[in-house]
């Protein structure tokens, strides 16, 4: 009788947490759900400038958190870097990508090892240290749960959309075309 309520009781538990992985992929309709002011930020770029969110006033811009140890946020990359592909010569839409919750202090030269052996040409900041001491600050104030998450944000700095995990049952074009017709859904 105990091992059948502790087995009823492990199979609730794996249900239940199947709720935080960041394995699956949800896409929160901005238009029905989101319309709420972006944080305002200000962040440092592999370069050392300062990048913030009214530098994108007038655009959209697409806000992707990572990790370089994240591997579903490496498995997202190939479709975001089609999206980007999409949208280089549109100077509507900016996509910028913010590396946070870093386990190693030499997190930069991780980043751009990353970057390097991938070919990503991507737009990295890196996330400050919140009051925890842990490289997390926008992670927490963009409400973050998880990593890979993505944020559309409009030309207003309003979040419309939000895109939490990877989705393994999607290819990499149909997951590119959910994602294209989510930005051209804020663009309207």
């Amino acid at each position: 009788m105990k091992k059948y309520l502790l087995y009823i009781l492990l199979c609730c538990m794996f249900t239940y947490m199947q709720g935080f992985s960041n394995t699956r992929y949800a896409a929160i309709s901005g238009d029905t759900l989101l319309n709420t002011p972006a944080p305002r930020f200000t962040m440092l770029d592999t370069r050392g400038k300062a990048v913030s969110l009214t530098d994108y006033k007038g655009r959209i811009l697409v806000v992707c958190f990572w990790s370089t140890w994240c591997y579903y946020c490496h498995k997202d990359f190939p479709m975001i870097n089609k999206v980007m592909q999409r949208y280089a010569n549109d100077t509507t839409v900016a996509f910028l990508f913010v590396d946070t919750r870093e386990k190693s202090e030499q997190y930069r030269d991780l980043v751009q090892k990353d970057l390097a052996r991938f070919k990503y040409n991507f737009h990295v900041v890196f996330d400050e240290k919140g009051k925890d001491g842990n490289q997390n600050m926008y992670y927490n104030e963009f409400g973050t749960i998880g990593l890979p998450t993505r944020f559309i944000i409009d030309g207003n700095m309003n979040i419309r959309q939000k895109f939490i995990g990877y989705d393994p049952r999607l290819t990499e074009e149909e997951a590119a075309a959910v994602f294209v017709r989510s930005i051209e859904a804020v663009r309207k």
